[in-house]
């Protein structure tokens, strides 16, 4: 996706001038990967993950990486523990999944975070899970962290 141009959010809608006391709650954000950057590896992650690619989605973490999904599970550490775990979730959907962006990544210093909705098929039976995944990028503009919130509440017919 093309950078934005000035004024211009990266989905083409326009962006109004910060407020003072907007500008002043983000004074303290800590540095990071550009927002182009960081939304860039967000789509590419959708678009790995649709393919099934458990190699291409672990190249875009850290060596050293955390990723808890759910949030509420036990974190699996380091990009070799990362790239077999979703290579076991890809295997346990031998139908495929499918990720989308639900509207736009927001993004807050080294941080993003976007609505997704995962379509999949479980012994012949349609569904989706409403996830909201939020990321953490390292200087290098890897994912240094990532974690999934959803629940049971989140798992819904087709």
């Amino acid at each position: 996706m093309p950078a934005p141009t000035s004024g211009q959010h990266y989905d083409g809608e326009d962006m109004v001038e910060i407020p003072e006391m907007g500008k002043a709650q983000m004074a303290g954000q800590a540095e990071g990967p550009s927002a182009g950057h960081i939304r860039d590896v967000f789509e590419r992650y959708v678009a790995l993950f649709s393919a099934g690619d458990a190699d291409a989605v672990a190249a875009l973490y850290a060596e050293d990486a955390v990723l808890r999904d759910p949030v509420t599970s036990p974190p699996v550490q380091g990009r070799a523990a990362i790239r077999a775990w979703y290579q076991a979730a890809f295997d346990a959907m031998a139908e495929g999944m499918r990720l989308e962006l639900e509207g736009s990544v927001r993004i807050a210093g080294p941080l993003g975070a976007a609505a997704m909705m995962v379509h999949a098929v479980n012994n012949g039976v349609p569904f989706r899970v409403e996830t909201l995944d939020v990321m953490r990028f390292n200087p290098d503009g890897l994912i240094a962290a990532m974690d999934a919130y959803f629940g049971e509440s989140n798992y819904l017919s087709a």
